[in-house]
């Protein structure tokens, strides 16, 4: 399927607090450019293993 493995799973992701985004949901990021640019590098980190 996708990065985050089903939608459950994207689900909480996409909600809950997240470490390499300062804390904050990635959904709460995606009202900005910025934002939404870094939600799209987080998950590509998550594609492909890197840690941040």
């Amino acid at each position: 399927m996708g990065v985050l493995e089903d939608e459950p799973s994207a689900q909480r992701w996409i909600t809950q607090e997240n470490r390499s985004l300062g804390g904050e949901a990635p959904l709460s990021l995606l009202d900005t450019e910025a934002g939404y640019e870094l939600v799209l590098d987080t998950l590509g980190r998550i594609e492909y293993g890197i840690v941040s």
